[in-house]
């Protein structure tokens, strides 16, 4: 279909070679770009489909090589019961089937992580500090809206290693010693793996829970971050450094900012997906690899109708959804909201919102205290391509924090807040389209 529509455009390019003038150069110059976006893409697909070609392959052969050791292992005891082995020896054919087998898993393993690393680029990732609002997925401070410069500027090639002064406080906080600030996205387009981790951070539990997935190696001189694979299986990741334009969530005092811990999984995950595909991904992912739980449930805007109930757009949630999300922010499970396929129409900006100017609204364990009558209401933009973390829920509002770790006013300009913003539920609907909530926290 995209080979067809690139000869499309080269046909209508060439149909007419008289047309002159200032919108003839226009018209040949978009449309060369667009053949040239969509061989990209064309090229993009079938490099995908040899990806997934060789895992299958991988699979395959994971496949025969555990069903020829399920039969040699099962001949091997046979025959050890029968000439009646002592049990030591039986227990070391047990053993070393048991470590063949964590081989062929390990293969599998990593090359599900090579595969999920080439094709995680669809989903949400919007950031960052200077401001969104046109429409488009996967944004980043530097180059605005949808901005898709490439992988030059992404924001994840440039790299800062922790000073002695960062690991110390890193490791009080991986410790529990000390506690760390609510994230601050930047340059990178990660906002869905951000929020996701400020979800976490919401409860004690959750707090804690980041923690045991964290230590600091002596002898590696590096943090180790335990991710899960989508497999569920465990991946220990070294970290020694973090992104320059990445999360800077610790206020470090005379407006210097820091990495936090945060900023440790940030690199973690980012080494996992191969730095690039880290901007434009999806919180059920991230909860995911945080986790080790597969398929958090999600729930979304859509309805059905007709005879057949056919799927449609209503930008509204039943009572049931309500509900799994009320209970969910009241069960301290994580819990994050997207703004990708969101109404927007009519513009971005919720009109009944008030955003928290308060300083004492920082502390994130107690966020019913967040929004108060010191607080500021007026008009807010909600960012498109965008994902926040749901904090508080009510009858009325619902209560979110923008990893950006501020919001805009409808004009465009930094409001000056925390990040924390309150809408309503219809303005929650219209512009939320999905919201993904994580297990409980094991």
């Amino acid at each position: 279909m995209l080979d067809k529509a690139a000869s499309g455009v080269v046909s209508s390019r060439l149909a007419v070679p008289s047309w002159q003038g200032a919108s003839a150069d226009a018209f040949r110059s978009s449309s060369r770009r667009l053949e040239t976006d969509l061989d990209a893409s064309i090229t993009s697909l079938l490099d995908g489909a040899s990806r997934l070609e060789a895992y299958a392959q991988v699979l395959a052969e994971a496949k025969e090589a555990l069903e020829r050791l399920r039969a040699l292992v099962g001949a091997a005891l046979l025959e050890a019961v029968d000439a009646g082995a002592p049990a030591v020896l039986v227990a070391g054919v047990r053993y070393a089937a048991a470590g063949a087998a964590v081989g062929i898993r390990a293969r599998v393993s990593i090359a599900a992580m090579q595969t999920a690393a080439a094709l995680n680029a669809v989903g949400v990732g919007a950031s960052s500090r200077v401001g969104s609002g046109a429409a488009g997925v996967g944004a980043h401070g530097g180059g605005g809206v949808g901005a898709g410069k490439g992988k030059d500027d992404d924001g994840t090639g440039s790299k800062t290693k922790f000073s002695d002064e960062d690991i110390r406080r890193l490791r009080q906080q991986a410790d529990g010693s000390s506690d760390w600030d609510p994230v601050d996205q930047y340059k990178i387009g990660d906002c869905y793996f951000l929020a996701t981790l400020d979800a976490y951070s919401q409860s004690e539990e959750g707090e804690q829970f980041l923690r045991d997935h964290v230590r600091w190696s002596e002898e590696d001189q590096a943090f180790i971050v335990t991710l899960h694979n989508f497999f569920g299986f465990p991946e220990e990741i070294k970290v020694t450094d973090y992104y320059t334009d990445g999360n800077q969530g610790d206020d470090l005092g005379g407006g210097r900012r820091g990495p936090n811990l945060m900023s440790v999984y940030e690199r973690a995950y980012g080494q996992y997906l191969g730095d690039h595909n880290l901007p434009n991904g999806r919180p059920a992912d991230a909860m995911r690899a945080i986790s080790g739980q597969y398929g958090p449930p999600v729930v979304d805007t859509r309805g059905t109708s007709g005879f057949l109930g056919a799927v449609r757009e209503d930008h509204e949630y039943t009572d049931e959804e309500w509900s799994q999300i009320e209970q969910a922010v009241k069960d301290g499970r994580p819990v994050v909201a997207t703004t990708a396929g969101g109404d927007f129409g009519d513009g971005n900006t919720a009109s009944d919102a008030t955003a928290n100017t308060d300083a004492r609204a920082a502390d994130r364990q107690h966020p019913d205290a967040a929004i108060d009558t010191h607080d500021r209401s007026g008009d807010y933009q909600i960012a498109e391509g965008h994902a926040y973390t749901v904090i508080a829920i009510d009858d009325k509002y619902v209560t979110l924090r923008n990893p950006w770790a501020h919001n805009n006013l409808a004009n465009g300009s930094d409001a000056g807040d925390d990040g924390i913003i309150r809408i309503t539920r219809e303005d929650y609907e219209k512009y939320f389209a999905r919201t993904d909530i994580g297990g409980e926290i094991p």
